[in-house]
C-alpha cells in the first residue's frame, strides 16, 4: 500500500493495478460455448432478420421481466426511437436531467424535444414534482429513468400520467432483472426499453429490447423495426432498420442464462465494498432502497469534498492513475451538454419543419449536486474482493493524506500523471481538475 501520498500515481509512484479496472468491463461468459453457438450460426445460413435465436431471445426477456410482448433490437437507443413512433408522441417529452445521454438524443434525433426535470436525492431518478411543473400543453409523455437500477416511483408517473392524459415510457437500461415491491421491471407504462450493450452485467456485445403488455402496440414496433414492411413487397410505415442479428442474439442468450451468477457477483462486490468505505468520511455508497433490488451493476459513491478533504475529480483523477478506472456519470448533465445548453434556434433539427416549442426550463439542484460529486466503481466479473479491499485501502490512504494531496496537486498546478492505459492520458485536464486551494 502507499506509504505517502508522494507515493501515489498521480504523483509519479507506481500505479496500484497495472491492468486497469474498468466500471462496465464486458462480463464474457463461457467463451468457449459461445463460439461454438457462434459457429452454428454462421453454418445455419440466418445471419439475422427475425431468425430463432432472436425469438429465443426475445423469449427469454420475457419470463424475466414479466412482460407479454419483447422486441429485440440493435441497440436500446433505436429502441427508444422506435417505441416512441410506435406511440405516436409528438412536442415535448419530459425526463431526468441526470441520465446518460442517449435518452434525450434518441428524442431528439426523431424530431421530439427533450425536458429536463430534477431528479430524486436518494435513488437518482426523476423526481415527479419537479417532472408535473414540467408539463405543458405540447407535452405528449414522461420519459423517467431507472437509474442504477432503482425504480423511478412507476405507480406515481402511471397516476401523473393517466390525470394528464399522457403516455408512459420507461428507459430501463440500467434495470433488467430488478424488481420494484416485488415485481419485476418491466412491466410498468406502455413499453419499458433495456439495452444489451457491452457494458451491461447482461450483454449481447449490442442490443437492445422493448418489452410490453400491449398486443397492438408491440405489433407496431415489430414493423418499425424492419424498414415497416408487411408482406414481401408491402411497406405499411415508416420504419428503420433495428433489428438484432443472430450473433448478438446468442451472446445475449448465454448472458442471460449466466443472469442469477453475474447478479450474485456484482451483490458480493457490493458487500466488499460496504465494507472497505464504511468507517471512510466522505465517501458513502448509495443504499439501494428495501423496497427494490438491483442488480449491482453500479457501484455509486457520493463524494462529500469537506469530510474527504478533495474533491470528486481530484478523487478520480488520482484513482484512475492508480488503474481504478472510476467513472462520473453522468457529468455535467444533459442540460448542460452542448446539443441541449444552446438556444434552440440553433439546434440541428431532423425534421426541418417543426416548430420548437418554448419549453419550461427547472429548477435542477440536485442534478447540479449530483454531477459535481457522484463517482461509480469498478464491479463485475473482472474483479476480485481482495482488489476491492486494496481499493478500500487506497481511498483510506488517500483521505488519511488528504492535505499532502492537496499540496502535491497545486504544486502540479493540477497536471497529475495519468495511467499507461488511460484513454484519457493525452486529453487536456477538464477545468474541473485546477489547482484549489488548501482547505486546511
Amino acid at each position: 500500500m502507499k506509504p505517502s501520498a508522494a507515493h501515489l500515481a498521480a504523483f509519479g509512484g507506481e500505479p496500484l493495478f497495472d491492468t486497469p479496472l474498468h466500471v462496465g468491463q464486458p462480463n464474457v461468459v463461457s467463451p468457449a460455448d459461445l463460439l461454438a453457438d457462434f459457429e452454428q450460426v454462421l453454418l445455419s445460413g440466418q445471419l439475422t432478420n427475425n431468425g430463432p435465436r432472436v425469438r429465443q431471445l426475445e423469449h427469454r426477456i420475457a419470463e424475466v421481466t414479466g412482460a407479454r410482448h419483447c422486441i429485440a433490437t440493435c441497440n436500446a437507443t433505436i429502441a427508444l426511437q422506435i417505441v416512441a413512433r410506435a406511440m405516436n408522441l409528438t412536442g415535448q417529452v419530459i425526463m431526468p436531467a441526470f441520465t446518460f445521454i442517449a435518452t434525450a438524443h434518441a428524442m431528439e434525433w426523431i424530431g421530439l424535444q427533450p425536458v429536463f426535470a430534477d431528479v430524486d436525492p436518494h435513488t437518482h431518478t426523476l423526481d415527479p414534482d419537479s417532472a408535473v411543473q414540467c408539463i405543458t400543453s405540447a407535452t405528449s409523455a414522461i420519459l423517467p429513468v431507472h437509474l442504477w437500477g432503482h425504480a423511478s416511483q412507476p405507480e406515481v408517473f402511471e397516476a401523473i400520467c393517466h390525470h394528464h392524459g399522457l403516455r408512459l415510457l420507461f428507459d430501463a437500461s440500467h434495470a433488467f432483472g430488478c424488481t420494484y415491491k416485488g415485481r419485476s421491471i418491466g412491466g410498468f407504462g406502455q413499453a419499458e426499453v433495456f439495452s444489451f450493450h457491452a457494458t451491461k452485467f447482461v450483454n449481447a456485445f449490442e442490443g437492445g429490447a422493448i418489452v410490453t403488455n400491449d398486443p397492438d402496440l408491440a405489433d407496431r414496433c415489430r414493423l418499425l423495426r424492419a424498414f415497416g414492411i408487411s408482406g414481401l413487397t408491402e411497406i405499411s410505415d415508416v420504419g428503420t432498420n433495428g433489428k438484432m442479428h443472430e450473433l448478438s442474439a446468442a451472446a445475449g442468450l448465454r448472458s442471460v442464462a449466466a443472469l442469477p451468477e453475474l447478479s450474485a457477483t456484482n451483490q458480493l462486490n457490493r458487500q466488499c465494498y460496504a465494507a472497505s468505505l464504511g468507517h471512510i468520511p466522505g465517501l458513502d455508497l448509495l443504499p439501494v432502497p428495501e423496497h427494490m433490488q438491483t442488480n449491482g451493476q453500479y457501484v455509486v459513491v457520493c463524494v462529500d469534498t469537506d469530510q474527504y478533504g478533495l474533491s470528486r475529480d481530484q478523487l478520480l483523477s488520482i484513482l484512475r492513475a492508480e488503474g481504478v478506472f472510476a467513472r462520473s456519470y453522468f457529468a455535467p448533465g444533459c442540460h448542460r451538454a452542448a446539443p441541449y445548453a444552446r438556444p434552440s434556434a440553433t439546434r440541428h433539427v431532423i425534421d426541418v419543419s417543426r416548430t420548437e416549442l418554448a419549453a419550461p426550463v427547472a429548477e435542477l439542484p440536485v442534478t447540479e449536486h449530483l454531477v459535481e460529486t457522484v463517482l461509480q466503481l469498478p464491479t463485475g466479473g473482472n474483479i476480485s474482493p481482495p482488489q476491492i479491499f486494496a481499493i478500500g485501502q487506497l481511498l483510506l490512504r488517500i483521505h488519511d493524506s488528504a492535505g499532502d494531496v492537496r499540496r502535491l496537486w497545486n504544486l502540479r498546478l493540477g497536471d497529475v500523471s495519468r495511467h499507461l492505459h488511460d484513454p484519457a492520458r493525452d486529453a487536456v485536464a477538464p477545468q474541473s481538475l485546477s489547482p484549489l486551494k488548501d482547505a486546511g
